[in-house]
């Protein structure tokens, strides 16, 4: 899955994170690092993007892109910005086809949140000038890093609709039940029989203090507590069974388990509606339909990168160092050579 993309309400995270999930090299001026479709991403933007990002995660002390086997930390950091470069043309071609763009206050906040994070508009700017940086290149770098999150949204907006979210919602709905068991264990079967017979749900919780071996459950009325379905149904199997196949307010006859036979009282059942969870899922299920859609334009997009960078990985969507042509898989589009 490629890296999440932050909400526009931690915009400073995003900055960076955005850099992290992403996974300054010498090069000869002028030449092409990688071609994405009919776009060309030069060698000397890669080399001040890789300046870029090199600064913002500096900030957190986080170094950037991370070497593989004897490779350098320029020649990992220009892996790392090469990588979003190829994200960010396959985004813009999206952003252009439908009119997005980023709005100029939620750069102004990812900015703000920067200086905020070192300590002011002062500090920023000394700390910009040390880098041979300037204020304009990091706001520039923000309004393209934040047309990903632009992009996901509309992606989303189009994909997951209220059929889809109802889908996903049907397909987990243990995880919205919310179900409370109470039990009387014993060690012999005649005495399940027994209070299985005798026991009602007014006179179980009694019973179950009286007679339950389990005490830690006994001393509240045989309580097990209130748990979601789904934790519930990853237990033991012959209890989860029985329980879940009772209706609420039933008591079931006896079940052998390791730890001996239970009585048990299925208390509540209760499964939270579509509407108070749709939020929930749409936000577990945003990153899995941007993936899906960003993994649809990379395998309709000829991606070729300069072997000087690596190669780029189809499975992990990211630009990888080569060390010989037993490293090359199937479906790669650069050649095996030694990395910068």
């Amino acid at each position: 899955m490629i890296p999440p993309l932050h909400r526009r309400s931690r915009a400073l995270a995003l900055l960076v994170a955005a850099v992290l999930g992403l996974g300054a090299c010498a090069s000869p001026s002028g030449s092409t690092a990688a071609t994405v479709g009919d776009a060309e991403i030069s060698n000397d933007r890669v080399a001040r993007d890789a300046d870029l990002f090199a600064f913002l995660v500096g900030l957190s002390g986080t170094p950037c892109g991370t070497p593989v086997g004897g490779e350098s930390e320029d020649a990992a950091c220009a892996r790392l910005a090469l990588t979003n470069d190829i994200r960010e043309e396959i985004v813009k071609a999206y952003a252009a086809e439908n009119d997005l763009a980023v709005e100029q206050t939620a750069i102004d906040e990812a900015i703000g949140q920067l200086e905020q994070g070192v300590g002011g508009t002062e500090a920023l700017d000394a700390q910009l000038e040390e880098a041979s940086l300037t204020r304009a290149q990091v706001d520039e770098l923000a309004r393209r890093l934040l047309l990903f999150d632009v992009v996901q949204d509309d992606i989303v907006a189009d994909r997951l609709d209220d059929e889809a979210l109802q889908a996903a919602y049907d397909e987990q709905l243990a995880t919205f039940t919310t179900v409370e068991v109470a039990h009387i264990l014993v060690e012999d079967q005649a005495d399940a029989e027994r209070l299985a017979a005798e026991v009602t749900p007014e006179t179980f919780a009694e019973v179950a203090a009286a007679e339950s071996i389990d005490t830690t459950s006994g001393e509240n009325g045989g309580s097990l507590g209130a748990f979601s379905q789904a934790g519930f149904e990853a237990q033991f199997p012959e209890f989860v069974e029985a329980a879940l196949a009772l209706e609420v307010g039933e008591i079931s006859v006896p079940v052998q388990s390791e730890f001996g036979w239970h009585v048990i009282h299925l208390v509540r059942s209760d499964v939270a509606p579509f509407e108070d969870v749709r939020e929930q899922l749409f936000a577990e299920q945003s990153p899995t339909v941007f993936d899906a859609w960003f993994r649809e334009q990379v395998d309709t997009t000829e991606i070729d990168v300069n072997p000087r960078f690596g190669r780029y990985d189809l499975e992990a969507l990211e630009v990888v160092p080569v060390r010989s042509t037993a490293d090359e898989p199937a479906g790669a589009t650069a050649p095996a050579a030694t990395g910068p």
